[in-house]
């Protein structure tokens, strides 16, 4: 952010999310050795687990050597004063630093309530990390665009954070001035009576979302009980106990698949049953926690109304059922004090559904198209419902993160977000197929989310995008520029190597080309790969037929796999150079990176070697292959990766489905030496 002081000069003071106001004044001030931070009495009452004031001392302690004490109530001869202004609007700040703001104050923050003086701290804690103890002579007016900042984190399925993870996350989500938090569950809590879904899924205990809903009281965030309660029930579905309430009970044994567990098992809304569980689901989460709202997804209910319940469909409609359902359970919540969430992606496509849900509940208009329009926001907004936008970061099914997919989704959806009133803008983090990606890969696109939803419109990435170097990471080099560059470089991803592994029906037709296909995931790859009907995967004879007309599908973009890691060689070399520079944080990004890109690397060569396995297109692939590693070693190295990366999972995330990730790779390396085997029989 370029500022332009009093006396002509122009101040490149770098803020993430950048304040609405800001102006700067001649010279600084250089904070004394031996001051206090002073908590006027209404500050201290807002903040009365000294929460705010002792995040400042740490900062001043670490950034600028300053050992300081906190000084409730009495702020005499205190060089930094915290204080409250009831007269300002809520969440609003103003930040003083330079002579002008006291005799003894050199910086002081006034704040609308608790959350505003919480902003003005971590607004000044930046400007610590980056000036140390000396100072500009500034002056800012902020407030936030969304009232609501929130962030929607997957934790069911494949990576279970540890709490102390989650704690780490918390307390960037905060310095960022997010107020919300959302973890996204189905069935990693303990819930009573679904053992046999949670179990080996290292699902939360209560005592563990007490534990993180007292951390987020701490920070100003306010944590939002989410989950499954209609859609998305694929485990509880598979269970003895509930398998017969969903519209497809005879699917409930089929060989787990991570792509079947995205697509289908949607309750039986005509069953009262479904119901009767979810509510006992509810009154065993919901008191666990502070927020009085509560999130029960209902999104892709792809099976209503085609399996159990079609008879009723039939005579109602499906957006009647669905809607009736609804309805009921929002009344049970509301019933018990809480205000009811819902995901708007199956009520929007029916008007008389999305009229009867409008007053029911705030919904939340999820859309992570980049190029994505405004009409479903316009259409929302016209049925007098409450609304947030509700972009992603991108970051689901690869290792590096797709930041140019993630800065258009965002920023659209937030300027459509101010434009039809919504009240929040919720950026989600999915983890679609064992969510592959480090958390940590996820930071950029959070940054994008923190810059819209306190500015709601913002038209320069790049700005951000420095901003985002310098706060998070301490670096003038392009960071999040050459990252975005290195994600643009995946010839074969994450999705298709899990495509192509479970296109077999079972695990022991993985290695059989005459096995069985699964005609579920043959059809999905199909619809995503845009097959021709006359190619078409779900009529594929065996496993080796499908899987060779899904890489023939692709084959365009795979057989660029030896172009890709040569980008990724020059990426490598840059984010290197990047990395080096890193005042913050420098240990845990470059492991994390440098993971992420010789994952993506491995990868494209095993899309390479598959092809060649299959003869696809063998000019092109033997060419692509001259001068890239055999096969078995490819192999090797994706068995020496995984073992790393297990290593970096389990520093932030309990084991929960880290061993289906590893039967994948296994399955992958084990194709490669079965690749070898086929060419020396040849």
């Amino acid at each position: 952010m370029h500022c332009i002081a009093e006396d002509g000069r122009t101040v490149d003071l770098a803020l993430l999310p950048e304040p609405r106001n800001v102006q700067v004044g001649r010279g600084g001030v250089t904070l004394p050795c031996c001051s206090a931070i002073g908590v006027n009495r209404d500050a201290a009452a807002a903040d009365s687990v000294g929460v705010i004031a002792r995040m400042l001392r740490d900062d001043l302690a670490a950034y600028a050597g300053l050992n300081w004490d906190v000084h409730m109530h009495d702020t005499r001869g205190c060089a930094i004063v915290l204080d409250l202004d009831a007269a300002m609007d809520d969440q609003a700040y103003h930040l003083d630093i330079g002579p002008s703001a006291g005799a003894a104050v050199s910086v002081h923050i006034v704040g609308g309530d608790a959350a505003g003086l919480r902003y003005g701290v971590m607004t000044l804690r930046q400007i610590l990390r980056a000036t140390g103890a000396a100072l500009p002579s500034v002056h800012i007016d902020d407030a936030p665009a969304f009232p609501v900042r929130g962030y929607y984190l997957d934790v069911t399925r494949g990576r279970v954070p540890t709490v102390d993870g989650l704690k780490a996350w918390i307390e960037e989500l905060a310095s960022y001035k997010y107020n919300q938090l959302h973890l996204y569950v189905e069935h990693s809590f303990l819930f009573e009576g679904l053992e046999q879904a949670w179990r080996g899924a290292d699902a939360f205990r209560a005592e563990d979302i007490l534990e993180l809903d007292d951390y987020c009281e701490r920070f100003g965030i306010e944590l939002v009980p989410s989950i499954s309660t209609f859609g998305h029930q694929y485990m509880t579905l598979r269970t003895n106990a509930y398998r017969d309430l969903g519209e497809f009970p005879e699917q409930a044994d089929r060989p787990f698949s991570f792509i079947e567990r995205m697509e289908h098992h949607t309750f039986n809304p005509v069953d009262s049953r479904s119901l009767d569980l979810v509510t006992r689901m509810i009154d065993q989460y919901a008191p666990l926690f502070r927020s009085r709202k509560f999130n029960i997804c209902a999104d892709e209910t792809f099976d209503l109304g085609r399996g159990r319940s079609s008879e009723r469909a039939g005579l109602v409609g499906i957006g009647t059922l669905y809607a009736d359902y609804l309805e009921t359970l929002c009344s049970r919540l509301r019933d018990r004090g809480l205000e009811p969430m819902l995901w708007a992606d199956i009520a929007v496509h029916y008007p008389d559904a999305l009229s009867r849900l409008s007053g029911r509940g705030i919904l939340l208009n999820w859309q992570y198209e980049p190029d994505v329009t405004e009409e479903r926001t316009a259409q929302i907004e016209a049925s007098g419902a409450v609304q947030y936008v509700c972009p992603a970061v991108h970051c689901w099914n690869s290792l590096l993160p797709r930041l140019d997919d993630a800065w258009a989704n965002i920023s659209r959806m937030a300027r459509y977000g101010m434009d039809h009133h919504a009240v929040g803008l919720l950026v989600t983090d999915w983890g679609d197929f064992g969510h592959i990606n480090a958390q940590a890969m996820s930071i950029p696109g959070m940054c994008y989310g923190a810059a819209c939803g306190w500015n709601g419109i913002v038209d320069d990435r790049s700005s951000v995008d420095r901003a985002i170097d310098a706060v998070h990471y301490g670096t003038e080099r392009p960071f999040c520029g050459d990252l975005a560059v290195a994600g643009k470089h995946s010839s074969f991803g994450w999705a298709d190597a899990v495509r192509y592994v479970e296109l077999a029906a079972s695990r022991e037709d993985c290695h059989c080309p005459d096995g069985d296909v699964n005609r579920d995931v043959a059809a999905s790859s199909d619809y995503w790969a845009e097959t021709a009907p006359s190619e078409r995967i779900v009529d594929a004879r065996n496993v080796g037929e499908a899987r060779r007309l899904m890489l023939s599908a692709m084959v365009d973009r795979i057989v660029e796999g030896a172009h890709a890691c040569a980008h990724l060689d020059d990426d490598t070399m840059a984010l290197s150079v990047d990395m080096s520079s890193m005042r913050f944080g420098r240990r845990r990004t470059t492991a994390d990176v440098m993971l992420a890109v010789e994952g993506t690397r491995l990868l494209n060569l095993t899309g390479l070697h598959l092809l060649d396995m299959y003869g696809i297109r063998p000019n092109a692939t033997a060419k692509a292959l001259k001068d890239t590693p055999a096969a078995t070693e490819v192999a090797a190295n994706l068995e020496r990766w995984f073992e790393d990366y297990t290593l970096r999972w389990r520093d932030s995330s309990r084991e929960s489905e880290l061993w289906r990730i590893r039967e994948i790779v296994w399955c992958l390396a084990d194709e490669l030496r079965r690749s070898e085997r086929t060419h020396a029989i040849e």
